[in-house]
């Protein structure tokens, strides 16, 4: 009953987090990203092209390719292609306005407003924004099954918010002030469409992962803030470097690979967690008696295998013990050093 109240509340606690990102729960349980919306007859179909600065953009897309980049032109550009010839109904439709407190608005989304079968209709959609140092934008996605890659956007973004229905996610980025990433998943989605993907060549400085059936992926240079967590999925993050790190799941694995840390705490239940640290790892690792709602935890097994740790009863300490590491489990601790 312990265990089955403490998923619960991790669930929920996920949920919740969607809810703060602005991702759709109801619409995530049907499987759905929006497809009627506000003032439908302000947005213009097609592709396009035109002068202007972008402070804030959303999209809401159904399945295909988004991709985001800069460009040295004073334009923004928009551009979509799709697997079969479609008309103005099935085509891209967007809105670009003002609105105090946000800047200038882009919004796009898969089609025109209405309830369609897309059967299957595939698009991707490429979008360029203006090279500026100064940019302060913050990027939307809401999502069925769609890959999205800014990798090609040379400029840190302010907020970077993804959330999928239903869906897959694989986000490559450069860098970031903050990243959410959220989303509802099922055991009756397919494998290859529950993986939350995501790769940052810098600094993300805020991170927030939150999944439920889908492996999350986290391969990210640096981060000075992060909470990274499953239900009943994996969680793989590799980091060079993190300042604060939370790590959470339910009834599957834990990897991660830290070379450089100041404190990290981790939370499993049913299965093991296994961390790689730097070789000359200075760390004390601490075992609590409780989890984050409260209820009695007890690792099986605990393995630190570094050389001269030094055990005492529920405290492990290598080296002069200058970071920390906090654990609680019902089930497996490794910690290991990586490969020279």
């Amino acid at each position: 009953m312990k265990k089955f109240l403490s998923v619960l509340l991790i669930a929920l606690m996920l949920c919740s987090t969607c809810f703060m990102s602005g991702c759709g729960l109801f619409d995530a349980l049907f499987e759905l990203v929006p497809t009627k919306y506000d003032d439908a007859d302000k947005y213009t179909a097609g592709n396009a092209e035109f002068e202007g600065k972008v402070d804030t953009f959303s999209i809401w897309w159904h399945h295909g390719k988004v991709t985001l980049k800069t460009h040295k032109e004073n334009t923004v550009k928009i551009e979509e292609t799709a697997n079969k010839d479609i008309d103005d109904t099935f085509r891209l439709h967007w809105r670009y306005y003002y609105v105090e407190g946000y800047g200038n608005v882009l919004y796009v989304y898969y089609s025109a407003s209405g309830d369609y079968d897309f059967s299957d209709l595939k698009k991707d959609i490429t979008i360029y924004l203006p090279e500026n140092d100064e940019m302060d934008l913050t990027f939307t996605t809401d999502t069925a099954s769609v890959d999205v890659d800014t990798s090609g956007f040379e400029n840190t973004i302010k907020e970077f918010v993804f959330c999928t229905n239903s869906g897959r996610l694989s986000a490559k980025i450069d860098s970031a002030d903050q990243v959410r990433i959220s989303g509802q998943n099922d055991e009756g989605v397919p494998q290859e469409n529950r993986e939350f993907s995501l790769k940052a060549n810098g600094t993300v400085y805020d991170l927030g992962v939150s999944s439920s059936y889908a492996m999350v992926d986290v391969d990210v240079k640096s981060v000075r803030i992060g909470d990274v967590g499953s239900v009943f999925a994996d969680v793989i993050f590799k980091s060079q470097k993190v300042r604060d790190l939370t790590l959470t799941n339910s009834r599957n694995k834990i990897y991660a690979t830290v070379l450089e840390f100041d404190s990290i705490d981790i939370e499993t239940f049913e299965a093991p967690c296994e961390l790689i640290l730097s070789p000359d790892a200075s760390f004390k690792l601490s075992i609590k008696e409780k989890d984050r709602f409260n209820y009695k935890m007890s690792p099986k097994s605990v393995k630190v295998e570094f050389d001269g740790v030094v055990n005492d009863g529920s405290q492990y300490t290598v080296g002069a013990g200058e970071k920390t590491i906090k654990f609680a489990s019902e089930s497996d601790l490794v910690i290991r050093p990586a490969a020279e």
